[in-house]
């Protein structure tokens, strides 16, 4: 099955920004002076292979009010219909902490709508077939609850906050096993610049030093540590 491609240059972008790696771009997000970019370590991978890269698609939300309410399954459809090609999902989930927030449907239907991962604060069920699915999640736990009678989508695609880093449409997420990081919109492009550079050093002085070489004197030519 062929899925939704984003425009040339944001895929261009997500492929290269796909090639780094978190340490190397957090380096550059401090000489920067972006010092707060790295989400809660606890969001982990579901595997150590596991990577994101792309624009994010923002969601957010919050625990299921009492009384009655509309079926909260029909604003995820809304929200998965909001899906643009080649977005990372970012899920805020707010004050529930005990449901699964994501699953294996919402998974496929977001893969089919371009989606190319999903990074959430909170809790994934279904675990298994996401992982035949080959759909790459970042998660804190994992609950087998519904989130149909506990949580409950207040929005999306706007701006969020999860563990004190803002996050705003535009931006773009980088995630491996080390973690999350967020890289604002404005610089972007500027950051996979640099460090693609630093990353270029780093495996000459990889390299070099795997034949012995100096780590002092490596670092006065190339500045990389």
């Amino acid at each position: 099955m062929a899925f939704p491609q984003p425009e040339a240059r944001v895929a261009e972008l997500c492929r290269r920004l796909g090639t780094l790696y978190t340490g190397a771009v957090a380096d550059i997000l401090d000489e920067l002076g972006h010092r707060n970019q790295c989400l809660p370590s606890t969001i982990r991978p579901l595997t150590d292979a596991t990577k994101v890269a792309g624009p994010v698609f923002t969601i957010r939300g919050q625990a299921m009010p009492p009384g009655q309410r509309p079926d909260p399954r029909y604003r995820q459809m809304d929200m998965l219909d909001a899906i643009f090609p080649g977005a990372v999902v970012v899920i805020d989930p707010g004050d529930e902490h005990t449901a699964a927030h994501w699953g294996e449907l919402m998974s496929n239907t977001a893969r089919n709508r371009g989606a190319t991962g999903c990074v959430i604060h909170g809790g994934l069920r279904d675990t298994p077939q996401i992982l035949d699915i080959g759909f790459p999640v970042f998660r804190v736990f994992h609950s087998p609850l519904s989130a149909a009678v506990r949580w409950e989508i207040a929005e999306f695609a706007a701006p969020i906050r999860i563990g004190g880093v803002d996050i705003h449409p535009g931006d773009y997420v980088l995630g491996d096993v080390d973690g999350v990081l967020v890289l604002p919109a404005a610089i972007v492009e500027r950051v996979v610049a640099m460090t693609e550079e630093v990353k270029r050093k780093e495996t000459i002085v990889r390299g070099e030093l795997q034949k012995g070489g100096s780590i002092r004197t490596l670092f006065e030519e190339y500045k990389v540590f």
